[in-house]
C-alpha cells in the first residue's frame, strides 16, 4: 500500500480513536465501525474510478480535516447529559480548535493556490496592466484646418479642389 494513502487511512483512525475515547462501549464501537465502513467505501469507490493512491490520500486527509468540527459537535451531542458539564466544556473547547485549524487550512489552500498565477483568458482584457501603468497625458488635438479652405465643401463639391502642386524644374 501507497505509504501516503497509510498514514492518512492511520490519521483517520487515530482521530476517531480519540473523539471516541471514554464512550460507552457499544456507541463507541458502533461509530468507529461506521467510520471505518466509510473509509473502506470511499477507497474502493475512488479505485474503481481510476484515481491515484495519493490522489485518495490527500481527499481523505482533506475529509479529516473538514469534518474534524463536526466530529467534535457529534461528540458534544453524544453527552448531551447535564452530569457530563466539565467533559462537555472540554469537547466546546475541542470543538473551537477544531474550527479554527479548518478555517486556517482553508485559508493556507486558498493562500497556496492563489499564489499559482493562471494565464489570462484569450481575447481579455488585462486590467491590471491598464490600471497599473502609469497616467500618460492624453494625445495632443489635431491641427486646425487651413483658413482658406473648408474639408466639407471640399468633399461635398462645393468647391473645386486645390489645383496640384507644380512639377519639379528640369535639370
Amino acid at each position: 500500500m501507497n505509504p501516503l494513502l497509510h498514514g492518512a487511512i492511520g490519521s483517520v483512525r487515530a482521530w476517531t480513536r480519540l473523539y471516541t475515547m471514554q464512550m460507552d462501549p457499544a456507541h463507541r464501537d458502533e461509530r468507529r465501525a461506521e467510520i471505518e465502513s466509510d473509509l473502506w467505501e470511499f477507497h474502493e469507490d475512488a479505485r474503481r474510478r481510476g484515481h491515484s493512491p495519493e490522489v485518495i490520500a490527500l481527499h481523505m486527509l482533506a475529509r479529516l480535516l473538514f469534518g474534524v468540527p463536526h466530529d467534535v459537535l457529534w461528540r458534544i451531542e453524544y453527552e448531551g447529559d447535564e452530569a457530563m458539564t466539565p467533559r462537555r466544556s472540554t469537547w466546546m473547547t475541542a470543538a473551537a480548535v477544531g474550527a479554527a485549524v479548518s478555517v486556517g487550512a482553508l485559508w493556507v489552500f486558498f493562500a497556496v493556490t492563489s499564489l499559482v498565477a493562471l494565464p489570462p483568458l484569450p481575447d481579455s482584457v488585462d486590467v491590471a496592466r491598464i490600471y497599473l501603468q502609469p497616467m500618460r497625458p492624453p494625445p495632443p488635438p489635431p491641427p486646425p484646418a487651413p483658413r482658406g479652405l473648408r474639408v466639407l465643401d471640399v468633399h461635398l463639391g462645393l468647391m473645386p479642389p486645390p489645383p496640384p502642386p507644380p512639377p519639379p524644374p528640369p535639370q
